[in-house]
């Protein structure tokens, strides 16, 4: 099945917006549970911090893309041979992107409704973890190369991020508790 190159170039802002949302709102979220164990501050840091990481990922997407368009048709100009993605396409990007990220924000926060802390934060981990698992089978297959190797490299790198933000948590929470104490 051959995909329509808008449908692609659409994928590729949902899949920057899930992987930068997870990342980014995992981190958020595991780094101020650990320093505040507050609900109120986790949903105040992750909403506003989300809300803002989405608005910054579409409008990457778009200016990346229309940087992307002028250098597709300088090369058409040269005489190369290359397509141009349409100011339609980068736009469904942008808004795929900015629509995927919300929603990530809207499941990882979600289960603070109804769990504590560390049962909520459990499932933001698994949830991070299967979301850029399937998507690395997903651009596996797309690419050809082998779908559980690009997973697990997909896997990897937000496992980095979470335990980034896991030990920034922890320094900030050493470095407030003695500066506010």
């Amino acid at each position: 099945m051959v995909m329509p190159m808008r449908v692609i170039k659409g994928l590729e802002g949902a899949a920057f917006g899930l992987v930068d949302g997870v990342i980014c709102i995992s981190g958020m979220i595991i780094g101020v549970a650990i320093v505040t164990s507050d609900i109120r501050i986790i949903f105040i840091s992750a909403i506003t911090g989300g809300l803002t990481d989405a608005f910054g990922n579409s409008i990457g997407i778009y200016l990346s893309g229309y940087t992307e368009r002028g250098a597709q048709i300088h090369s058409q100009e040269q005489g190369i041979e290359t397509s141009v993605d349409s100011t339609q396409e980068i736009l469904f990007s942008a808004i795929l992107s900015f629509l995927v990220t919300v929603g990530v924000v809207a499941i990882m926060l979600m289960p603070f409704l109804f769990l504590d802390i560390g049962k909520s934060l459990i499932f933001c981990i698994i949830f991070a973890l299967i979301s850029l698992s399937g998507l690395g089978i997903y651009v596996g297959k797309l690419s050809g190369e082998k779908p559980i190797n690009t997973s697990i490299k997909f896997v990897l790198i937000g496992t980095v991020g979470m335990v980034f933000s896991y030990f920034i948590g922890n320094i900030l929470k050493a470095v407030l508790y003695n500066f506010f104490t």
